[in-house]
């Protein structure tokens, strides 16, 4: 893979419609941020956690304030608004304002922050922080770079509460061809923007040497396919969704020697659709992580 990566990453293939991607300076965010990519974030995570917004075990009382770092659309904490007391504090931050909601409750802030760099003022100031996949954003040294700052704003004795998902894995989806060589596609990817596609996993250590105590996790699948039923639909749904976000930088780097043409790319993801329905099993873990600020 690495010597395909050497020959093909500088060598872009013509593409007809390219998305729209964030533009902050040095990220490395690898999914458009567009209406398209609005709607599919909507609903996948809601049927996975059984449309629980909080397995931290805080209580939000007023006075309080709540940070939602990497918002997007920032359809977590407009749920959380309509579930506590209006006088609660929110800001809601990301790198691009292209998702942020054309309205919000008076109470929720939007703004264009990075997780990386946290104002100074907000030092101690949160109850609870929650931020989920940036997976496809933070590359491998920003990622103890970010829990960091979240530490630091976060009140003593405030939670942290993460989601993220475990990633594609090369030669786990035997029978699957199309999926085989899109999650290789996926990998390159991650290679050449140094993206932490592991972080799920190596979350709690991260946790822990960021100063958190009291780490906890749950973890639930997402299976892909008819085969999974409803919820197998849905996840399959989001999932074809971001082969086909990764699209424009895939072919912006040449196609790392396994695509040639955006038709080719096109056809990959199209067939996802029949290999998940028709051979049952495709699936992938996600995590959700919560840690809290020591009191003292």
């Amino acid at each position: 893979m690495s010597q395909l990566l050497q020959e093909n990453a500088h060598a872009p293939i013509h593409y007809a419609a390219p998305r729209e991607y964030q533009t902050y300076p040095g990220a490395q965010y690898a999914l458009p941020t567009d209406d398209l990519e609005r709607q599919r974030k909507h609903t996948h995570l809601n049927v996975l956690f059984g449309h629980k917004l909080l397995f931290a075990p805080v209580e939000l009382r007023e006075g309080d304030r709540v940070l939602e770092t990497g918002t997007g659309p920032g359809l977590w904490i407009l749920d959380l608004a309509k579930a506590v007391d209006p006088s609660i504090s929110m800001v809601a931050v990301d790198i691009e304002s292209r998702l942020f909601p054309t309205s919000s409750p008076e109470n929720i802030e939007f703004r264009v922050e990075s997780v990386l760099h946290l104002p100074a003022e907000w030092t101690n100031t949160f109850s609870l922080v929650h931020q989920r996949l940036l997976i496809f954003a933070l590359t491998i040294p920003e990622w103890p770079v970010a829990l960091r700052e979240i530490y630091r704003v976060l009140r003593p004795g405030g939670w942290v509460q993460l989601t993220e998902s475990t990633p594609w894995r090369e030669g786990a989806y035997p029978g699957r061809p199309c999926t085989e060589k899109l999650t290789l596609i996926y990998l390159c990817l991650a290679k050449t923007r140094n993206l932490y596609f592991g972080c799920a996993y190596d979350m709690p250590q991260m946790l822990e040497d960021a100063g958190f105590v009291d780490i906890h996790s749950v973890s639930r699948f997402q299976r892909m396919g008819r085969w999974a039923g409803e919820s197998g639909a849905v996840q399959k749904r989001n999932h074809i969704e971001i082969f086909r976000g990764m699209k424009t930088p895939v072919l912006q780097a040449g196609g790392f020697g396994y695509v040639f043409s955006e038709a080719e790319y096109d056809a990959l993801v199209d067939g996802l659709d029949q290999e998940w329905d028709e051979v049952p099993g495709t699936q992938k873990e996600m995590f959700m992580l919560w840690a809290r600020k020591p009191s003292n």
